[in-house]
């Protein structure tokens, strides 16, 4: 072999093992999903804490929601009984002033939850990534790269988010349904009011649970994957 063929041959050799090298670490999206799934195995006690937390903040924040869609939906009925048990129970009244007083104290109230639930999720989400930063650390040294590692946590973040989000909407709307026919009557309370407040609680639940989750797992997965490894693998938590 000539002088002149070895530096081609060597360059050709190197951009074989890089082009190798970023298969093997760019995973498909079933691998990803596979991955996931095993840590969430693997990790059963941690994942189960974290989805409860998800899952009690979530609960609070249906429940408040339903309740006010609930007494919303009541409010416009011109049945003269459901307007009569508003009034009694002080939901309802015909002065102005407070009405708009009530009106203000709803839209505080669903702030307010859905503040406490922003603050339960980002504490929940952060704990959790930061807990991991060493494991993170040891995916970059078997070199995984950055967009790797952030979607795979991303990607978990989701589906423990999803799941939560779930079981605690299904949770609080029932209890928002309870509580409303305890300050009430479960008599005014018709199925269709209850299914289409429940539903629409159910939803915005889910949805804010899951989109807070993903959005909580962002920078610290993010801040995480761009740590050298050395560094990853020397944090304590």
């Amino acid at each position: 072999m000539s002088d002149s063929t070895k530096p081609v041959l060597a360059g050709r050799i190197f951009d074989e093992r890089r082009h190798g090298a970023q298969q093997g670490v760019v995973l498909p999206w079933k691998r990803t999903l596979e991955v996931c799934w095993s840590n969430i195995r693997h990790r059963m006690g941690r994942c189960i804490l974290t989805f409860v937390c998800i899952a009690v903040v979530v609960a609070f924040f249906a429940s408040s929601m339903t309740v006010q869609l609930i007494e919303g939906s009541l409010m416009r009925s011109g049945d003269v009984h459901v307007q009569a048990v508003l009034e009694r129970a002080g939901v309802f009244t015909h002065d102005a002033g407070s009405l708009k007083r009530q009106q203000d104290e709803r839209l505080w109230l669903m702030s307010l939850s859905a503040f406490l639930c922003l603050v339960g999720i980002t504490n929940t989400i952060l704990m959790s990534v930061t807990e991991r930063i060493r494991e993170i650390g040891t995916l970059k040294c078997l070199g995984a790269l950055d967009s790797f590692v952030v979607r795979l946590f991303l990607v978990e973040a989701v589906f423990v988010g999803v799941l939560g989000s779930l079981l605690g909407g299904a949770l609080g709307c029932v209890l928002g349904i309870l509580q409303t026919g305890a300050v009430l009557e479960f008599s005014i309370l018709t199925v269709g009011v209850c299914f289409k407040s429940g539903g629409l609680g159910l939803l915005l639940a889910v949805g804010l649970g899951t989109l807070l989750t993903t959005v909580a797992a962002v920078y610290p997965t993010y801040v995480a994957a761009k740590m050298k490894p050395v560094e990853a693998m020397r944090v304590e938590v």
